[in-house]
């Protein structure tokens, strides 16, 4: 993995790749999946999952932050705390850094996660994206009524409103020297049953600039991610494979049944492996290997074999 900041306008963006070296590398490459995390987006989140992706596909691979959701090493007003770093200002940051540093003839293969997903679908509506784009696989999918979900409910109800305290005592965790700040952390993983990486990651997240930022784009999502934009699945169904858990509470099944009944020619599966809706703390491997059978066997289809 290489990893580095770029400038994605004026926003500081954390990128990582696989199987190549640095942004300029990616100008020599064929084709490319790119990975649009959930919320929070911070990559660290996903390292586990696109190591096993990469392994197992030998294939170039990219993820990028979200704007406003890390800062570069050392960093302390990186981001601008009177930008709004909603859903849409996220899939232009997501298209803007495409147009910048993917050129046009790479084939593209786009991963999404959770809002991640929805970033994709608002994507394909922009026409240079969509002809640059092969298939899209859009895992544990918050696409539509995310207010409605009983995680949306729960969310609405009892945390967006208390953000303020949750802000105050992330900046007291601030203030604790580094090594009780990584215990407790290291403590939490331990018995959740994630490895050490998900710690160092959420110590980044852990920080009061970055948090307002992950509860803005929560509450953005909440107001804006309605119904399903029936329109683009539709016009986009032969590019699209949607991955439902069979107990997300973000995603209940009825509305991957509802999919399924609305738009039956999509290609939709329900998660037989009972994978949490964060994968990425509990099963990254796991959904790493299914995720690149499915590139694998896409990619031998559009090569006619």
């Amino acid at each position: 993995m290489q990893d580095e900041f770029v400038n994605i306008g004026a926003t500081p963006t954390h990128i990582a790749t696989w199987g190549i070296g640095k942004k300029e590398e990616i100008q020599n490459c064929e084709e490319l999946v790119v990975l649009i995390p959930g919320n929070p987006g911070l990559i660290g989140y996903y390292k586990e999952f696109l190591d096993t992706v990469y392994k197992n596909l030998k294939m170039p691979l990219c993820v990028i932050s979200h704007a406003g959701h890390e800062l570069p090493t050392g960093s302390v007003t990186a981001v601008d705390g009177q930008q709004s770093y909603d859903l849409d200002f996220q899939t232009q940051h997501k298209i803007e850094f495409i147009n910048k540093y993917v050129p046009s003839n790479i084939r593209l293969y786009l991963v999404g996660h959770s809002i991640g997903c929805k970033i994709i679908l608002n994507m394909l509506k922009n026409e240079d994206i969509d002809k640059r784009v092969v298939k899209c696989y859009l895992l544990f999918p918050t696409v539509e009524r995310m207010a409605e979900s009983p995680n949306g409910k729960f969310l609405t109800k009892f945390v967006l409103p208390i953000v303020p305290i949750i802000l105050f005592l992330s900046w007291i965790f601030t203030l604790f020297p580094s090594k009780i700040q990584y215990c407790l952390l290291y403590l939490y993983f331990l018995i959740r049953g994630s490895g050490s990486d998900a710690s160092d990651v959420t110590r980044q997240l852990i920080n009061p600039q970055i948090l307002r930022n992950v509860f803005s784009l929560a509450d953005d999502e909440m107001n804006t991610v309605q119904e399903l934009d029936h329109h683009v699945v539709d016009l986009h169904k032969d590019k699209l494979f949607f991955y439902y858990g069979a107990t997300d509470n973000w995603t209940p099944v009825s509305y991957f049944e509802q999919l399924l009944k609305l738009h039956p020619n999509v290609k939709a599966q329900l998660c037989s492996n009972n994978f949490e809706h964060a994968f990425v703390l509990s099963s990254a491997n796991e959904v790493g290997m299914y995720v690149s059978e499915l590139i694998k066997s896409d990619k031998l289809k559009c090569s006619g074999i």
